[in-house]
């Protein structure tokens, strides 16, 4: 059973948290949506820019529409470091990383959720062009 109470939907940013990695386990097996988990730190100018992205209104109706986001704060790789195991990954740095989950629990860009590591130079409307390369598989 998820508690809704320790969901990390944080108003679109880094919170500083220790998310539950049993919590993160059900929300990815969630049948009810398709999800996007987005890791990062409020020091690294790369995820506070993609933040910036994901504000932006038109990617933003994309997401609304689509997707349930997640933001897991990793500060300085000192936390929620374990949670990359959900995904099928060991701990990794570099961030921000971004997954995208179906609504059947599958993990879609497995090979590319390192793409945003360089968010400052993707122009904003590459998101929206991004998630929409997944769309089939949604």
């Amino acid at each position: 059973t998820i508690f809704y109470s320790e969901i990390v939907l944080m108003n679109n940013q880094f919170s500083g948290r220790i998310e539950n990695p049993q919590v993160i386990e059900e929300l990815i097996a969630d049948k009810n949506s398709n999800k996007l988990f987005v890791f990062g730190a409020n020091w690294c100018p790369d995820a506070m820019n993609l933040l910036q992205k994901l504000n932006d209104t038109s990617v933003k109706k994309v997401l609304d529409n689509e997707f349930i986001t997640y933001f897991i704060d990793v500060e300085k790789y000192s936390i929620n470091m374990e949670i990359y195991k959900s995904f099928g990954l060991d701990a990794i740095e570099g961030i921000p990383r971004v997954f995208l989950v179906s609504k059947s629990g599958r993990v879609l860009n497995l090979e590319t959720n390192d793409y945003w590591r360089d968010s400052r130079n993707i122009p904003d409307t590459e998101f929206v062009k991004y998630l929409q390369s997944f769309s089939s598989e949604l």
